[in-house]
C-alpha cells in the first residue's frame, strides 16, 4: 500500500499530521499531487469549534497542484498538467443540476468538508473539476482561485454594467478583498471598505481600497451619509455575515441599489421597522450569491486568465506561508488570534 502524509482532523481540535493510504484513482477521477493549499477561516472555525460532517476528515478546499495519475476514462488531463480544483461536486440529478445551476445542487459533495480535501500530499478529484492553469499563473495564485472566483461570481450576481460610482464592502476579509479587486477592474469609481481589525484595515489601504473605515471608531451609516450626502452606494456587498452589519448594508444602499449577500451568517438576521422602511421605499434589491461555477460558465478559468494577464493578483493577500506539517499549531494560533493574518497558505 502506497502512503502519503496528510493533515487529518480526528475530532474538534484534534489535528494529526500522519501517514495514510494514497487514494485509488477511479475511472473518471484524477490524483492530484498538491503544491499549495489555502486556509479558509470557515475551516478554522469548523476545526476548532463547530465541527465537520464526519471524522476523520482531511480539510482544505482551496488547493492546486500537478496531475499525478488519471483514470482510464479521463482524456482531458495528463500527468504533469498544472491545475486548480473546483471543490463542489454536484450530483447532476437534482432540479438545480438539471437546470445547470450546479452551485445550487441539492445533494452536492464537497472536497475538504464532506470528503477528503487539499491538506494532503495527494487528493482524489473528479476530472471534470480540474481547471488547467495558464503558464503565467503561480501555484500560490492558483491556490486562491476559489475565493477569487467566489468574488467574481458575486460581482456577476450584482450585475456590473456601465460605470458604477460607489461600491461598499462590509467586511474586508479575503472574499471582501477579492470583490474589491474585481470592483476596481470592472470600473468602480470608489470602493469603500468597512472592517474592525487593524491588520486587515491596513492591508486594505495598502491594496488600494479608496476609503477604509474602522467600524470601532466610525458608525458606518453615518459615515456613508456624510460621504455621499445621504445618496448611498449603487452596490453594497455584505461579506461579514454579521447580524449587526447586515441591516447597515441595507441602510447604505442608494435608491434602486443592490445589496449582495456573500458572507455566511453568524446569527439570525433581524431588521427593525426603520430598516424595512428603507428597503421598501428605496426599492432596494437583495441579491444572494453562493459559491462559484465552472459549468456551464467557467468562472475559474475566467479568473485565472485575468491573473495570467496581470490584471489581478490574488496572491497579494497572502501574509503567511507554512509547511503542511505545522497544521495543528497553525490552526490553533489562527483560532485564538495569536498572530495577525490575512491569508495563510500551506506549502508541500
Amino acid at each position: 500500500m502506497k502512503t502519503m502524509k496528510a493533515a487529518v482532523l480526528n475530532a474538534i481540535q484534534k489535528w494529526e499530521y500522519r501517514e495514510m493510504a494514497i487514494p485509488e484513482c477511479g475511472p473518471d477521477d484524477f490524483l492530484l499531487q498538491t503544491k499549495v493549499s489555502g486556509i479558509c477561516v470557515t475551516d478554522v472555525l469548523r476545526s476548532m469549534k463547530t465541527g465537520f460532517y464526519h471524522y476523520p476528515i482531511v480539510p482544505g478546499h482551496e488547493f492546486c497542484g500537478v496531475v499525478y495519475e488519471t483514470g482510464r476514462n479521463v482524456t482531458t488531463l495528463k500527468k504533469g498538467d498544472r491545475v486548480a480544483v473546483y471543490p463542489l461536486i454536484p450530483c447532476k440529478q437534482c432540479g438545480p443540476c438539471l437546470g445547470q445551476n450546479y452551485n445550487l445542487c441539492n445533494n452536492y459533495n464537497f472536497l475538504g468538508s464532506r470528503t477528503h480535501g487539499g491538506h494532503a500530499e495527494y487528493v482524489l478529484c473528479p476530472a471534470e473539476n480540474a481547471v488547467k492553469l495558464p503558464d503565467a499563473v503561480t501555484f500560490e495564485q492558483a491556490a486562491l482561485a476559489e475565493p477569487l472566483s467566489v468574488g467574481l461570481h458575486a460581482c456577476k450576481r450584482a450585475g456590473f454594467s456601465g460605470t458604477i460610482d460607489r461600491v461598499v464592502i462590509m467586511g474586508i476579509g479575503p472574499i471582501g478583498m477579492m470583490i474589491a479587486f474585481w470592483a476596481k477592474h470592472f470600473g468602480a469609481k470608489e470602493v469603500i471598505g468597512f472592517a474592525r481589525n487593524e491588520f486587515r484595515l491596513e492591508m486594505a489601504r495598502r491594496l488600494g481600497i479608496d476609503h477604509v473605515v474602522d467600524t470601532r471608531l466610525k458608525e458606518p451609516v453615518d459615515y456613508m451619509n456624510t460621504l455621499t450626502g445621504k445618496e448611498g452606494a449603487t452596490l453594497v456587498f455584505e461579506c461579514s455575515g454579521s447580524n449587526e452589519l447586515q441591516p447597515q448594508a441595507i441602510q447604505m444602499a442608494a435608491k434602486r441599489g443592490k445589496v449582495v449577500i456573500v458572507g455566511n451568517p453568524s446569527h439570525s438576521l433581524k431588521i427593525n421597522k426603520d430598516v424595512y422602511d428603507i428597503l421598501l421605499r428605496r426599492e432596494i434589491t437583495i441579491v444572494p450569491s453562493w459559491s462559484s461555477l465552472i459549468a456551464p460558465e467557467n468562472e475559474w478559468a475566467e479568473s485565472l486568465n485575468y491573473v495570467a494577464d496581470g490584471k489581478i493578483d490574488p496572491a497579494k493577500i497572502i501574509t503567511h506561508k507554512f509547511n503542511i506539517s505545522e497544521v495543528g499549531s497553525v490552526m490553533e494560533r489562527m483560532y485564538f488570534k495569536k498572530f495577525d493574518f490575512f491569508k495563510v497558505v500551506f506549502h508541500f
